[in-house]
């Protein structure tokens, strides 16, 4: 009996959010949007739309994505014994100028 209800409870709530999902849907608007007005925690919303559509857990990407640094602007590097400077374009001159004197102190 009681394993009754709490089927019972659970079909409810999957019912509950398909009508959610399908609002969101319907509205056209994103479901960060559609959340945000309704007080939805979006990550909620994400497992539920997941949940009821495996199909769309399984066309996800998956695995690692390289990410590359930003392409710097072109500067200048000085190599003087261990130490190797690097200066970028609108560099302070005199903050450079005291790095490289602390670099030399003995």
């Amino acid at each position: 009996m009681e394993q009754e209800k709490t089927a019972g409870a659970r079909e409810a709530r999957r019912e509950e959010w398909r009508r959610i999902i399908a609002g969101q849907q319907a509205c056209g608007q994103s479901a960060a949007a559609y959340c945000r007005e309704r007080g939805i925690p979006v990550w909620t919303f994400s497992y539920w739309r997941k949940a009821l559509n495996p199909a769309e857990a399984d066309a996800a990407p998956r695995g690692f994505v390289e990410l590359r640094p930003p392409r710097r602007a072109s500067g200048v590097c000085v190599e003087a014994g261990r130490w190797l400077v690097r200066v970028e374009p609108g560099f302070d001159a005199a903050t450079l100028l005291r790095a490289l004197e602390a670099l030399a102190a003995p």
